[in-house]
């Protein structure tokens, strides 16, 4: 069995084991693929403490204006998409897109310091080639939410040494879409990662829209479109690793890789 790797997203719980929460379906999942994994075939990148707050001591100067600047366009860029998109008049009908924009805006907003501040950008990169530096087998990276793009960013710009130990990366409710122009600052979207397999794995009814990355990147090898919840998109970008279906799904990707 190889290595599995979880990166996590934006505000996710501050414990540095909170991959336990995950590993533990994922693990459950893979014995059905008759696929065994051990307690420790598991680790995760953790990198909630290099992230500042919007008002954090410490940050460059300027941070908490930019910021506030980055999330009012966001909350109007969300706005028009949303409003514009084929899923917009049913969002419209069922009074969604505030509470939308709102969860997009509190949630994802703190992208900015990943994306914008070197050094936040640089420290939490070194905690992913860490991980992978210690790897002693093939690793299967799986990058959740602003995880995907942070393992994204971190494997174009790593050195082949350590590009070369991940067997697969798989990206779950990744919200490219919602930030590609402050992603052109930091990876070439036209780059395919020297990974052994590159996978998008997108809720179709995810707040993220994750769906729309393969319009945004090259060279994906696999592109995989699911229905975790069907009313709520919210709740379709933060139960990948809860939801049968999208566990079955996950668990079926790292098992064609071993095989």
């Amino acid at each position: 069995m190889g290595f599995i790797i979880f990166i996590h997203g934006m505000g996710h719980d501050p414990r540095k084991d909170y991959w336990r929460d995950w590993a533990g379906p994922l693990r459950a999942a893979l014995e059905q693929k008759r696929v065994a994994a051990g307690e420790d075939d598991f680790d995760g990148v953790y990198y909630y403490d290099l992230v500042p707050g919007p008002a954090a001591e410490g940050c460059a100067e300027g941070f908490p204006a930019q910021r506030q600047r980055f999330l009012a366009e966001l909350r109007d860029f969300a706005r028009g998409e949303l409003q514009a998109a084929d899923e917009g008049p049913d969002f419209q009908a069922r009074g969604l897109i505030g509470k939308l924009v709102a969860y997009l805006v509190d949630n994802f907003g703190d992208i900015f310091a990943y994306l914008y501040l070197d050094p936040v950008y640089q420290a939490v990169n070194e905690r992913v080639y860490a991980k992978l530096r210690a790897a002693d087998r093939p690793v299967y990276l799986l990058g959740y939410s602003l995880g995907a793009l942070i393992g994204y960013c971190a494997l174009q710009q790593a050195e082949p040494a350590l590009t070369g130990r991940v067997a697969h990366f798989i990206m779950l409710g990744n919200p490219l879409f919602w930030f590609a122009r402050g992603m052109t600052r930091r990876a070439d979207l036209t780059v395919r990662p020297a990974v052994g397999r590159w996978t998008n794995l997108a809720g179709i009814v995810d707040i993220a829209w994750p769906h729309r990355v393969p319009r945004l990147v090259q060279g994906l090898d696999e592109h995989k479109e699911i229905v975790i919840d069907r009313f709520n998109p919210i709740r379709g970008h933060i139960t990948y690793f809860a939801n049968p279906e999208s566990l079955a799904l996950l668990a079926g990707l790292i098992a064609g890789t071993e095989a």
